[in-house]
């Protein structure tokens, strides 16, 4: 299945892409494919970043276990505090 993984901030720049397709049916096979292609840096990175499937927060679904279907967008946001 064909999906969308969208890359933000400092994950960008270790990637240098901001967009890709690729075949994964969980999340975990998201990370995998970055630690691969990208290197542990970046998959460290993206460990530490909001995760969001079709913009819904993995911590609220099935975390790293989270199954993806064919059409989603998977997007790895900076997580910013404020007051």
């Amino acid at each position: 299945m064909q999906i969308t993984v969208k890359y933000r901030s400092h994950l960008a720049d270790l990637t240098k892409t901001a967009v890709e397709s690729l075949e994964a049916a969980t999340v975990k096979d998201v990370l995998r494919h970055i630690k691969t292609q990208f290197g542990a840096e970046a998959e460290k990175e993206a460990k530490s970043m909001l995760i969001a499937v079709n913009g819904h927060s993995v911590l609220h679904l099935a975390h790293f276990k989270t199954a993806l279907k064919d059409g989603d967008e998977v997007s790895f946001l900076p997580i910013c505090g404020g007051g």
